[in-house]
C-alpha cells in the first residue's frame, strides 16, 4: 500500500512554546496478510479531518459542529466496493467545566440523509494513566487535571478508531454527515472536535 508512495505525517500540538517542539514517529507496519498473499489489501479513501494541523496556514478549530448540518463532505465511488467500513476517530475538547472536553456529547453519523450510526464518546480511566502527566495541573482534592474523564481521549494515550461497517456501496455519488450538538463559547473559551474518517474497503 505505501510502496512507491508520498505520505505525510502531521502533528498537531495544542500549547505553545518560545523554544518549539520536537516531534518524533517511529511506524511499525503489520502486514496482516499471508508472504506473497495480498488478497486481504484494503482500499482506503480519506474523507475528512478537523484536527488542526495547518493552523499556520490558516486551518481552523474543528467548531463547525455548532450547526445543525455540522460536518457535510461528497464523495465518489469510481467502482463497486465490498466491505465497507469508516475508520472513524473523534475526540472532544473545550477546557472548562461546560466544555465539550468534560460533557459527553452523542456522535451521529448520516450516509445519503440516513442514520448509519450513533455513540457518545466518552474515557473514564484517565485516571489510570497519572504517571504519563507529570506536568498536570494539581488540584487541593488531590486529583490531577490528567484523571478527569473526557470525550473519548486521556493525557498521554492513544485514542483508537471505531469501524463501522457499511456493507456493499454502489459505484456513484455519496453524502457523509457527521453532526455532534457542540456546546456554546462561554467568553473566550469555545469547544470544537478532532474527527477523521477513512473508507477501508475491498
Amino acid at each position: 500500500m505505501l510502496s512507491e508512495q508520498e505520505v505525510y505525517v502531521g502533528a498537531f500540538i495544542g500549547n505553545y512554546d518560545k523554544n518549539g517542539h520536537e516531534v518524533s514517529v517511529e511506524l511499525t507496519i503489520h502486514p496482516g496478510f499471508e508472504a506473497g498473499s495480498e488478497g486481504n489489501l484494503k482500499k482506503t479513501m480519506s474523507l475528512f479531518t478537523t484536527t488542526n494541523v495547518m493552523e499556520m496556514g490558516g486551518q481552523e478549530y474543528g467548531s463547525m459542529f455548532d450547526k445543525d448540518k455540522g460536518l457535510t463532505l461528497s464523495f465518489r465511488l469510481d467502482q463497486d466496493a465490498k466491505n465497507v467500513q469508516l475508520r472513524y476517530i473523534t475526540t472532544g475538547h473545550g477546557g472548562w467545566g461546560n466544555g465539550d472536553e468534560f460533557v459527553p456529547k452523542e456522535n451521529r453519523i448520516f450516509l445519503n440523509d440516513t442514520l448509519l450510526f450513533k455513540y457518545t464518546p466518552w474515557r473514564n480511566d484517565c485516571g489510570s494513566y497519572r504517571l504519563s502527566n507529570p506536568a498536570s495541573g494539581n488540584f487541593a482534592t488531590g486529583l490531577s487535571s490528567s484523571d478527569l474523564s473526557r470525550s473519548n481521549w486521556c493525557p498521554g494515550t492513544v485514542t483508537p478508531p471505531i469501524y463501522i461497517d457499511l456493507g456493499d456501496l454502489k459505484a456513484g455519488d455519496y453524502k457523509l454527515q457527521v453532526q455532534i450538538p457542540q456546546g456554546a463559547p462561554e467568553g473566550t473559551s469555545f469547544s470544537s472536535w478532532n474527527v477523521s474518517g477513512t473508507l477501508l474497503f475491498d
